[in-house]
């Protein structure tokens, strides 16, 4: 009876002296990021018996755009050139978690914040009457990045594979916050003189360009300016900024 006593007593202490094999520091890899081909690596460190402080880089290289059909839905614009439109990502994901067993091992909550900046190249077809009427087809690429901060939680589960190996799985999280940024072109107008009639059309062609990008429910202004040295179309991006972070494979090794 006392030995099994002893037993129960011990148990708490035995899984969390498994959440601590090989080390209290962890760096892993997403494996999920690297089939979807983006960079995500994670440092996670042990501060109490049941916290652990987490850090996360995920970098995703400049290629065309995903979902290309859903965003082209989403913009709604038949200006912008979806196919050749570049998008890439950087984002820092700072967290904590809290294990229900012991840190670094088992069912974890995870409140964390996002700080993300996303670099886009998004090229605008327009149109617009020369001075003796002729309809001329053009184009600018717009250029820049939109930066978001947000925060949110995040539920999963981590566990040891081997002496020195652990998987970490990323069940379902979401965050929320607020995102902010500007595209600019510099572009050549096909007369350098601002006053004058064509240069005036080609200005308003790219204005109604500009004007057809409505991504609800993000605001966007959009403007065009010309001096006798340089024409520039600008577009302001901002609004609400929403993420999910869910079925992230990561595997790792503790030290």
């Amino acid at each position: 009876m006392k030995k099994s006593l002893l037993a129960i007593a011990l148990v708490p202490l035995f899984l969390n002296a498994q959440s601590l094999i090989g080390g209290s520091n962890i760096v892993k890899v997403n494996l999920s990021s690297l089939a979807l081909g983006s960079y995500s690596v994670s440092y996670e460190r042990k501060i109490l018996p049941h916290i652990t402080a987490s850090l996360n880089i995920n970098d995703m290289p400049k290629r065309g755009l995903p979902f290309q059909n859903t965003v082209e839905n989403y913009a709604s614009s038949s200006f912008i050139d979806y196919g050749n439109t570049q998008v890439g990502n950087f984002s820092i994901t700072p967290e904590l978690r809290l294990y229900v067993i012991g840190a670094g091992h088992g069912f974890y909550v995870a409140p964390y914040a996002r700080f993300s900046n996303m670099d886009l190249n998004v090229p605008l077809k327009y149109s617009y009457q020369s001075q003796n009427g002729a309809t001329i087809n053009k184009s600018v690429d717009l250029s820049g990045n939109i930066k978001a901060t947000s925060g949110g939680l995040m539920i999963g589960t981590q566990h040891q594979l081997f002496k020195k190996v652990v998987i970490d799985i990323w069940i379902l999280g979401g965050h929320y916050g607020s995102c902010n940024g500007n595209l600019t072109a510099p572009y050549t107008p096909t007369d350098n003189n601002p006053n004058s009639p064509t240069s005036v059309n080609e200005r308003a062609g790219i204005q109604a360009a500009l004007n057809t990008i409505n991504p609800s429910p993000f605001k966007v202004n959009g403007t065009v300016s010309q001096t006798s040295t340089s024409a520039t179309a600008a577009l302001n991006v901002s609004g609400p900024w929403v993420g999910v972070r869910a079925l992230g494979i990561n595997v790792g090794i503790r030290f």
